[in-house]
């Protein structure tokens, strides 16, 4: 393939034609001010050169097809800044961290304290919102105010208000306690982001619980990496269903970025599905499925906190499982779940921050 030499770093170094032409900075090419590409680059042909004029400014490329685009200077080191951008870097956690606490108004009022806990939640998975309001629309209004989009799911619902039922849909729908899981894992992919706001509670008990999964799973991976490993490829089935409701999906626990980093959880002990008796690495996936069960479960590696009426916790529903303990069913108790996408919390702190490219 064809390459010109640019400056980068102090040195000319050997760029490829076919990177230069996808990546054409002029008008034709791309919407300037947002970034996104108009040309579409179907082949050879598309990156034959004509000529080549450099100058100290810029350099000018004509193209066979007799497109001309001109790179300025500091190209090749914008774009690799652009090419090199990473995923930020999560704070793993055990029972001796502190968990992050704001109160709504103070999030919603100054910009300040929205980004430090916002950084937070990012790093972490897991922030503690005091005081948010109980009438009206409050987890709309919530969201809105932060310009994150609720999933509207399951089923078409904005948020799911969770009381004793006689009759329960899951386990959540009783007083009794309720082990670290994530919610959805019926689902292909299940949203990233969860609230839990208790909007009533007359009961005494109930205290949240929360564990860093990744936690877990990086202890895992560095004591027993066959068991991590048969977690990551041996697809799982979990299923929600009532009888007018279904959920059902099969995938591996653990999913892991292009850089093998782990970028997904899913954990739900309630809804799991037996495998497979002809799956090769059944016995695998069992000793492996027990032993991330008894660290998941290791007090050692969870925290808890009250939650107060109004109160509301946000978790990293791909990495944070939540609980509660056991409470007590003389009186009224309903938390409300919403779900998100934590992609829009990462925009949001990006924003914030000014890490932008």
């Amino acid at each position: 393939m064809q390459t010109i030499a640019l400056s980068y770093r102090g040195a000319q170094t050997q760029v490829p034609a076919a990177w230069l032409r996808l990546h054409c900075p002029c008008e034709e090419c791309a919407l300037i001010d947002i970034g996104e590409r108009r040309v579409l680059v179907a082949g050879p042909s598309d990156w034959d050169l004509a000529s080549v004029e450099q100058g100290q400014e810029n350099t000018v490329v004509t193209w066979r097809s007799g497109h001309v685009s001109t790179y300025p200077a500091d190209f090749v080191q914008l774009m690799q800044r652009k090419a090199n951008r990473r995923r930020w870097e999560p704070q793993l956690w055990d029972t001796s961290h502190v968990v992050a606490e704001v109160r709504h108004d103070d999030l919603m009022s100054d910009a300040e304290v929205r980004r430090r806990a916002l950084l937070d939640y990012r790093a972490h998975g897991l922030l503690v919102v005091r005081g948010v309001p109980t009438s009206g629309v409050p987890t709309e209004d919530f969201f809105d105010a932060l310009r994150i989009p609720i999933w509207e799911g399951p089923f078409g619902l904005r948020s799911i208000d969770t009381r004793v039922q006689a009759v329960a849909y899951n386990v959540a729908e009783t007083a009794e306690a309720l082990p670290p899981h994530t919610d959805l894992a019926g689902y292909e992919w299940p949203p990233s982001g969860q609230m839990l706001h208790l909007l009533v509670n007359d009961t005494t008990g109930g205290e949240s619980i929360a564990v860093d999964g990744w936690q877990a799973l990086h202890s895992l991976r560095t004591d027993e990496p066959e068991m991590f490993d048969v977690l990551v490829d041996v697809p799982v089935a979990h299923r929600l269903f009532s009888e007018n409701r279904e959920t059902f999906a099969r995938a591996p626990l653990v999913r892991l970025d292009t850089e093998g980093a782990v970028s997904g959880f899913r954990f739900s002990n309630q809804t799991i599905q037996p495998l497979p008796l002809d799956e090769p690495r059944l016995a695998e996936w069992h000793l492996a499925y027990a032993e991330l069960t008894r660290r998941l479960l290791d007090p050692q590696q969870a925290v808890s906190f009250k939650l107060e009426e109004g109160d509301a916790y946000l978790t990293h529903a791909h990495r944070v499982l939540h609980g509660r303990t056991a409470f007590a069913t003389g009186g009224d108790r309903c938390i409300r779940d919403v779900y998100f996408e934590f992609d829009n919390v990462l925009a949001l702190v990006d924003q914030l921050t000014g890490e932008l490219f």
